[in-house]
Parts: C-alpha cells; structure tokens; sequence
C-alpha cells in the first residue's frame, strides 16, 4: 500500500523546488510502513472518531516529529461533531477552517487543494499570502514556520485535509508527502466507513429497521472498485432471504438475516487494493491479508449495537463444514447457522455471474455442485435447502434478474 500510495503521490506532489531542505532528514520508507501500520489498528478499534483521530495526530507528532497535526473535515456528520482535530501546539493555526467562527477564510487554499488534489508544501508559513494577519501572530506565538497539506479525497470527493507543521523553516519534502498521502488514504478510508456507519446507527435502533439501500450503500464502500458489487449484494441478500424462508425462519428473522448478509464482506475495506484486483493467483502473504477481511468485518461490525447479527455472519461465513475453512477452523454445527446460509447463497451468485476470469455457470450446475460439497464446504442442511428451493423452481437467472430485486427483497 505504501508502494502504490508513493506512486501517486508522485503525480500529485508539489515538483520540488531548486533549493531543496537540508534540515530535516526525512524517514525512511521503512520505518514510515511501519508507522502506518501501527496507525491502521487505532482506526479500527472502537471509540469515537474524534479521540481517534487524536490519537493518530499524538502518534504522528511523537513518532514522525511534526510539531503540529491536525485533521480539518469539510463534512461535519454525527461521527465526525467538530470541524478540526489536532496535537499539541493547540493555538497554531494552519489549517483552512477558522476555530472561532467556523467560516472558511482561506478559500483560495482550499479551492486549491481541491483542484489539485495533490499535497502542498508551504516552505515559510509567514510569507504566505493564504493567512491573515492573526492566524500569522498565531504562527508565530506557536513558533511553526513550514508545513505540509495533504488533501483528504474519498472516491474523488473532497472530505478534508491533512496538515503538519514544523519549526523549521523549508524542513519538510517529496518523502514526507509520500508518507501522510499514504496515511491521508487510510484515513479518508475509515473516516468515510464511520460517518455512514455512525448515520445508519442514529436512523435505527436495529439493524432489521435501517433501509436496504443505507446498508447496501455501506457495504458497497468497502469494494468501491467493484461496479458490480451493489448487484452481487442485491441478490445475496434475497437468495439469503430465500433459504431462511425455507429453512422455517420467522418473516423477521428473515428480513433481518437477509440485510445483515449484505455486510459480509465489510471487512475488505483493510484489504489493499492491489490485492483485490490481483489477477494472478496470491501468494502466501497475499492470501494470508486477504482472509483477514473476515476478522476485520466483525471487529467493524462487533461494536455497534443492531449489528450483532452482522459481525457473526461476516467472522464465520468462510468457515467450511468440515473445519477446512477460516478465520478460526470451526466445524459443523459450531459454525453459526446464519453464517453457513450466507455461505451457500454467496456461492450460488458467485458461481451463476460471470467473473473476469470465467463466466458464470448455470443454475442447475451451480445448485449440483453446492450440493456435491455438502458435508464438505457446505452445511448438508442448507444445500438440502437449496436444492428443494430448486425443485421448486424458486431459483431461476428471471427470479434473480436485477429488477425483480427490490421486489423479492
């Protein structure tokens, strides 16, 4: 993830000018890994969005040496109350947002940064014209005299910035841009997940009262890059509504099973890009990030009241029948149920759409093969589920036609 994020920065940074810093070193690409992965678990942990942020800005004052940080968010939701966040020199004020009036005076620099999208380094905060006179006395009192913007993008949206200072004059560089563009996008990343997720939580109580088409929105943001992803979770969720119906669920259990399997792959929000996309087989250390995504989902999920239900279908749902499966090896029946429905009904899609490296199988194969695998893969009682779904003649490309989603939803 450092590597591609370098990449962009490259094309986005501000071209270095003749004079180039001396005084500070910047770190090494090494060490700069490993400062963002300490960063990814903060993020991910439970709390508000406000004190984790913090907690990174402390991180990347103590660990990186900025004497400043700070978070400025250009949308303001439930998860995200105050407009800035920031570390230490608590006065200094080198953001885009005024602290005391909430006004924007500095729109030059923000329309900027967002025509740009690229980092700004702004070698003498003093001599610049994008501040007024008492946000200069402030930089002053604060003793800050070069800093770094990093404009924070989700999807090409603008949601906010990134900004460190430091004391020194012209002490920041091409590698410090590298670096917080690479921590700017796990950052927008997760801020972007919370803000939904927070949202949904204050529209409903339970996960069985929240609109379809919010928690279809949330999960299709942890594979943005997918254009087919909101269909594939469309019908997973109604084959999954399907076998419960079967299976003898209550109508609300089913209602409530059926959303909740929208959010199975949650959990691929952590995994890099690079990695999704692969269209060669994954290696070892590949593979072993990628199964990630189900612990992920749930530690996502597992904190936030209404979707318990979720955070078990998303841990357990590639767990196999006879304990072969991850991320925990249960076998038969110590597998949720809920989990080993969802299983089979992300099968049947997978196995009946067309992928960029096969096409998709028919119904009737699908269906013999979910049932070949039963007692091995699948659970015996829910592929039984699935074939008798099939008898029946529920199960049909019509049936499961885009279209009629919303209705057999």
């Amino acid at each position: 993830r450092l590597a591609d994020s370098s990449m962009y920065a490259e094309k986005r940074e501000r071209i270095a000018g003749n004079n180039p810093s001396l005084i500070r070193n910047g770190m090494a690409d090494e060490r700069a890994a490993r400062m963002i992965g300490e960063i990814v678990p903060m993020l991910t942990s439970p709390g508000g969005l406000d004190e984790k942020l913090r907690m990174v800005a402390h991180r990347l004052s103590v660990g990186a040496g900025y004497d400043d940080v700070r978070f400025n968010l250009a949308i303001q939701t439930a998860a995200a109350p105050s407009a800035s966040t920031f570390a230490h020199l608590s006065e200094a004020s080198i953001d885009a947002w005024d602290e005391e009036t909430g006004a924007a005076p500095n729109l030059e620099l923000i329309e900027r940064l967002r025509e740009t999208r690229r980092p700004m380094i702004i070698d003498d905060l003093l001599t610049q014209p994008y501040y007024n006179a008492r946000q200069r006395q402030l930089l002053r009192d604060a003793n800050v005299r070069s800093a770094l913007i990093v404009p924070m993008l989700w999807q090409d949206e603008f949601i906010g910035i990134l900004s460190v200072a430091v004391r020194q004059r012209g002490a920041l560089d091409a590698r410090d841009a590298r670096f917080l563009v690479s921590v700017a996008d796990q950052l927008t990343a997760i801020i972007r997940m919370e803000t939904l997720v927070v949202d949904l939580e204050l529209a409903s109580q339970h996960l069985r009262d929240a609109r379809g088409d919010t928690v279809i929105l949330l999960a299709a943001a942890a594979e943005a890059h997918d254009d087919t992803t909101g269909h594939h979770l469309r019908r997973v969720r109604v084959i999954t509504a399907m076998l419960a119906r079967e299976l003898g669920y209550p109508e609300e259990d089913v209602d409530a099973l059926g959303l909740a399997a929208v959010l199975h792959d949650i959990g691929k929000i952590r995994v890099p890009e690079s990695i999704l996309l692969s269209p060669a087989r994954l290696n070892g250390g590949e593979w072993a990030q990628m199964k990630q995504h189900t612990v992920w989902g749930a530690e996502f999920l597992s904190e936030r009241p209404g979707f318990e239900l979720a955070a078990t279908i998303a841990r357990a749902h590639h767990e196999k029948w006879d304990g072969s499966g991850y991320p925990n090896g249960l076998r038969g029946a110590a597998i949720p149920e809920v989990a080993t429905i969802v299983s089979v009904a992300d099968a049947l899609d997978a196995i009946t759409n067309d992928r960029p490296y096969r096409a998709g199988n028919s119904i009737d194969w699908a269906v013999a093969e979910i049932v070949r695998c039963a007692g091995s893969q699948f659970s015996p009682r829910i592929a039984a589920a699935l074939a008798a779904l099939h008898r029946g003649g529920a199960l049909t490309l019509d049936s499961l036609h885009d279209e009629s989603l919303d209705h057999a939803a």
